[in-house]
């Protein structure tokens, strides 16, 4: 009897592995396949920090590669003013990144008639230079660098150098970056012009939405018929979309009585790749 007990545990044991066998290869299969160095990789992404928000007139800092695109629609004194722009964006090295962005540019005055050509190019250096260990703030410096497109029949081209600043830091939930830039228009129609920039957002970045507020002062410093202190403020919002793309939209109005604009339409589409 006992004999018999023993033959019947031993078949009800072997049935049961006969019947999980799949499932155990199946798993084994999967845990093969998995390479611990990418499980590592994606755990040290999934920890490290999440990067600072997009305003729309900010630069924010970081270095990334991605492809950009740009608009910016201005009601302007004299008519309206459109700039549709493109821009790659690659890193040389961790530290530093170079960009150039090529506009289109659609100018429809009041009185006359309207106008489309290329813009002027840009070109910008942009280096990190400090970042603490927590990774929760940065410093980065660049120059920028616009040529004359020569091409264009809806503005004039001009030569300027423009260095800058861009740092930030996040509080708490909230990003805040901002940036300080001095222009020099060396060629053009308005050489001789030289502007002072400083630029102030704070976002409060979420799983998919980051709205943010961004304070824009611009001071011309030497050569400017009007050479009153121009402030702007642009509420806008930055939507998180697949494949780690982004849209960031805003309108800048200005607040003070010494303005280039009446209205700004802002929007700006980010794709890392």
């Amino acid at each position: 009897m006992t004999g018999e007990k023993l033959r019947h545990a031993r078949n009800v044991v072997s049935y049961a592995v006969a019947g999980l066998r799949p499932a155990l290869i199946g798993c084994g299969l999967v845990l093969g396949s998995l390479n611990p160095t990418s499980l590592l990789a994606q755990e040290l992404e999934s920890r490290a920090p999440r990067p600072f928000f997009d305003a729309v007139v900010s630069i924010s800092p970081g270095i990334s590669r991605e492809l950009d695109l740009m608009f910016d629609h201005a009601r302007l004194a004299t008519g309206q003013l459109t700039d549709f722009s493109i821009r790659l964006q690659y890193p040389v090295s961790p530290w530093l990144q170079f960009s150039l962005e090529v506009p289109a540019v659609f100018q429809d005055p009041d009185a006359g008639p309207w106008s489309l050509g290329a813009g002027d190019l840009v070109l910008q250096g942009q280096a990190m230079v400090w970042v603490p260990s927590s990774r929760s703030a940065e410093i980065d410096v660049g120059l920028e660098l616009t040529l004359p497109s020569g091409g264009s029949s809806a503005l004039s081209g001009s030569t300027a150098v423009r260095p800058f600043g861009a740092w930030g830091v996040k509080v708490g939930p909230f990003d805040v970056i901002g940036n300080l830039s001095y222009q020099w228009i060396v060629a053009g129609p308005i050489a001789g012009v030289d502007l002072f920039q400083a630029t102030l957002a704070i976002g409060y970045p979420t799983r998919w939405v980051a709205p943010f507020a961004e304070l824009t002062l611009v001071k011309p410093a030497r050569g400017a018929d009007d050479d009153r202190t121009q402030i702007a403020i642009a509420p806008g919002i930055e939507v998180f979309l697949p494949w780690r793309a982004s849209l960031s939209i805003g309108v800048q109005l200005p607040l003070t009585s010494g303005k280039s604009f009446d209205q700004r339409v802002l929007a700006f589409f980010k794709l890392p790749f």
